[in-house]
């Protein structure tokens, strides 16, 4: 029963990379993107409710902390977004940290509710399957991929803490 759903499952996610023309590259690409777009339009978002609602930014992150929690999230995926656009043809050539960038990434846009970016990273994954492998560490790209998924789980564990609090009254 399992092997059967997973099986349908990666068919489809085969499926739909190929009538999009996904591959590593352009996977990178489009998920770089939406990191850099994403948050401009968040801000812009934030720049409109403060004009309308003629509140400061300081006041609205006092009196909504999970807008502040996510304006770190939005500054994480910015920062992720402009390195892996700028970086992206050193990133192709080295599957093994572009392997655990793809699963932390997964997991961590699953997780503060990123799902564009969480299918994206899905297809990065599987789209590495059929890729040829190479191995040209890149030591800067470890720390990356450690900063960011750090940020992500104290932006997680944040929100919960927002959340729990909210709950005791």
């Amino acid at each position: 029963m399992w092997t059967m759903t997973k099986n349908k499952v990666t068919d489809f996610c085969d499926q739909i990379m190929e009538r999009l023309r996904l591959n590593i590259r352009s996977i990178l690409k489009w998920y770089s993107i939406i990191l850099l777009v994403a948050p401009l339009l968040f801000w812009g978002l934030l720049e409109f409710r403060v004009v309308m609602t003629k509140v400061s930014l300081a006041d609205m992150f006092h009196s909504q902390p999970t807008i502040a929690v996510s304006v770190i999230v939005a500054i994480t995926d910015f920062l992720l977004g402009y390195y892996c656009w700028i970086k992206k043809d050193k990133l192709v050539n080295s599957t093994k940290e572009l392997k655990i960038f793809w699963i932390c990434q997964c997991f961590c846009q699953l997780l503060v509710g990123n799902i564009i970016c969480f299918l994206l990273s899905f297809f990065g994954l599987r789209a590495l399957h059929s890729f040829k492998v190479t191995d040209r560490a890149i030591a800067y790209f470890k720390t990356t991929i450690i900063i960011s998924t750090v940020l992500y789980v104290l932006c997680i564990l944040l929100l919960g803490l927002i959340g729990l609090k909210d709950l005791r009254g």
